[in-house]
């Protein structure tokens, strides 16, 4: 098991239930402390968890989600969220939970639980390569000149992985990867929170293409654990606001409640930064060779553009087809097709929903697929009608958080109400004018 991240210590106890040892190599000390990881330089941004994340951490760690709200994390409510979308607040979607904590805290109550799994160790080492005797991987090399035997190796080492390398430098052909440069930058505070329990607990702005004030992109509050508020600017290409306080309370004055009020308390650390440059996945299927007792998940196998919120709820659903391919009893001295099959209905449905939509900023260059102006169009439809529409707000959020495909947009009944929404504000318009 290679990555001792989010999607490595849920890996973990998948493994637990179908082998007699589990193996995690992580190069980062892993204690028990909410502490910024090396290996995780997005962990100062915002993560709050998507309802599907939710639900996969409290199915493989039941009790999961109480013990993080014990140590303080906080509820993002249809009563204590507000949302904006081109300064307009849209209307609350009832018994749609987020739960909301700092990275290290989150990973840090995972990890006590993961560690304490039985037949599970942790080697502090690093992956370097893989030995592949025949058609199958049969174990990993490490930096310190080791190698460990495996009958299965799981990837879970992020974004940085080398298994591209690794496998051709075993003659073995890469699959391939595309990227999509987004260049998203993040600039994140946190703030003291008098209130232990604040009526709006949870905030976002976000702008339709073209309509973004002053280069911002989404505008994040939450309220976390140790009584704190975390606040994130996001900015595309060579707007990055709020890097240092002055600029970042310029920024929030103008925004919706709770955003001054938040930004103008306690600065508790130095506002960190961060720019992802670009979205990417791997065809595990587009290869004709590809070894057995290999498998690659999480941000290993495909991340986003982390504004959507993506990353950790995806992790959870591609551990969740790790165990159903396990669960089938396959042949691991075949290549695992058909657990790439299962993972890549979670990666297309998410590419669809952040991939896509990002084709939109003018300063992506990447091929736009055929009809790509029609379903802008229809999107940007769609997302007016969530303002105000219950039904068309719920449909999206299910999406949104995971918990459907989101071809479920394009139900016909969905499509009609959409579109009947948009010719009434059309009308409205032309009335008014």
């Amino acid at each position: 098991m290679l990555g001792g991240s989010i999607a490595g210590l849920l890996t973990a106890r998948v493994l637990v239930d179908h082998f007699a040892e589990v193996l995690l190599i992580e190069p980062d000390a892993l204690d028990g402390n909410a502490q910024v990881r090396p290996g995780v330089p997005q962990a100062h941004q915002v993560h709050t968890l998507l309802p599907a994340g939710r639900s996969q951490l409290d199915r493989w760690y039941d009790g999961f989600s109480e013990d993080l709200l014990a140590g303080g994390a906080q509820v993002a409510t249809s009563v204590n969220s507000r949302v904006y979308y081109n300064g307009r607040l849209k209307v609350p979607v009832p018994g749609v939970e987020m739960l909301m904590s700092s990275r290290p805290y989150l990973e840090s109550v995972l990890r006590r639980r993961a560690l304490a799994l039985p037949r599970v160790s942790v080697l502090r080492d690093r992956v370097v390569g893989l030995d592949i005797d025949g058609s199958a991987v049969r174990a990993v090399r490490l930096a310190s000149g080791d190698s460990r035997d495996a009958d299965l190796v799981v990837d879970a080492s992020g974004r940085s992985t080398r298994v591209g390398h690794w496998l051709e430098d075993a003659g073995w052909p890469a699959p391939p990867l595309e990227r999509m440069r987004v260049d998203i930058n993040y600039s994140t505070a946190l703030f003291g929170r008098p209130e232990p329990e604040p009526e709006v607990a949870f905030t976002l702005a976000t702008w339709g293409v073209g309509r973004t004030p002053e280069g911002l992109a989404p505008a994040i509050v939450d309220a976390v654990e140790g009584d704190r508020w975390i606040v994130m600017l996001g900015g595309y290409g060579a707007d990055k606001p709020g890097r240092t306080l002055d600029a970042l309370r310029e920024v929030c004055a103008r925004l919706p409640a709770p955003f001054p009020a938040v930004t103008s308390g306690e600065l508790l650390e130095p506002i960190a930064g961060y720019t992802q440059a670009d979205s990417r996945r791997r065809d595990f299927l587009a290869v004709d060779r590809f070894p057995a007792r290999l498998i690659v998940i999480a941000d290993a196998a495909a991340s986003f553009n982390p504004i959507y919120g993506q990353g950790m709820s995806s992790a959870a659903l591609h551990v969740s087809c790790l165990s159903q391919y396990l669960c089938g009893n396959p042949d691991l001295n075949q290549p695992a097709r058909h657990f790439y099959d299962l993972q890549r209905v979670v990666i297309d449905a998410a590419w669809q929903t952040s991939a896509i939509p990002d084709l939109a900023l003018p300063h992506v260059e990447a091929p736009r697929p055929p009809g790509m102006k029609l379903a802008q169009a229809y999107g940007n439809m769609l997302v007016d009608g969530t303002v105000t529409d219950v039904h068309l707000a719920r449909s999206f959020a299910e999406v949104t958080f995971m918990r459907a495909h989101p071809n479920t947009l394009l139900h016909p009944g969905v499509v009609a109400r959409t579109l009947g929404l948009a010719a009434a504000r059309t009308i409205t318009g032309r009335v008014s004018g």
